[in-house]
């Protein structure tokens, strides 16, 4: 449930109740337990930002199934979408992401350091991926964005560094219980298809 009762907590038995005379928290699982106020507001920054990305994640891996967007110019979609320069759109959107997926991070890592629960980034899968997608994340944008990067690397280097976007996916994938298998998995399989054939 979204919002628990305390008794319905201490039945998880992930923590014994809600804090602070609040009479409902959020404790599903261990990952996203929040059982005061504070955290309750840190939970919903890391997670809003997380949902305000998924349709960019989608985008950012569809904007670059160029044998897609081909074939996309060729239909009555062309009226509503520029298929001709989907770049723009990968570009931003990655920018986009690679803010928020800092935010996202910091939020969750805010909350569990404040609550005594660092070590759920190396005991829980969520911590571990998230862990891992956070540190791959500058990996993939920043030389592309920042000038004094870009300037210093190779542009085959940056592109190299650009294709850990797969394995960003595929951390993503094993991060939460949501419908992310299918938001990120379709276009990024769908992206892998377009690009092997």
């Amino acid at each position: 449930g979204f919002m628990m009762t305390s008794a319905q907590i201490a039945e998880v038995g992930i923590a014994s109740g809600c804090e602070g005379g609040l009479e409902r928290c959020i404790c599903p699982r261990v990952t996203i337990c929040a059982t005061d106020t504070l955290s309750i507001i840190l939970l919903a920054l890391a997670r809003c930002s997380a949902f305000f990305d998924y349709p960019l994640y989608m985008m950012m891996f569809l904007s670059k199934c160029h044998n897609i967007n081909n074939v996309c110019r060729r239909t009555v979609l062309r009226e509503w979408i520029d298929f001709g320069d989907m770049h723009k759109v990968h570009r931003l959107f990655g920018i986009i992401v690679g803010i928020e997926t800092m935010f996202h991070s910091f939020f969750h890592m805010l909350r569990w350091g404040l609550n005594a629960d660092n070590h759920l980034l190396w005991i829980t899968t969520t911590g571990i991926s998230g862990l891992a997608a956070v540190m791959i994340t500058p990996l993939i944008c920043w030389p592309m964005v920042v000038p004094a990067i870009k300037e210093r690397l190779a542009f085959e280097v940056r592109k190299g560094l650009h294709y850990l976007s797969i394995v960003w996916a595929i951390t993503l994938l094993f991060h939460s219980t949501s419908m992310i298998y299918y938001l990120i998995g379709i276009p990024a399989l769908m992206y892998l298809v377009d690009y092997l054939f």
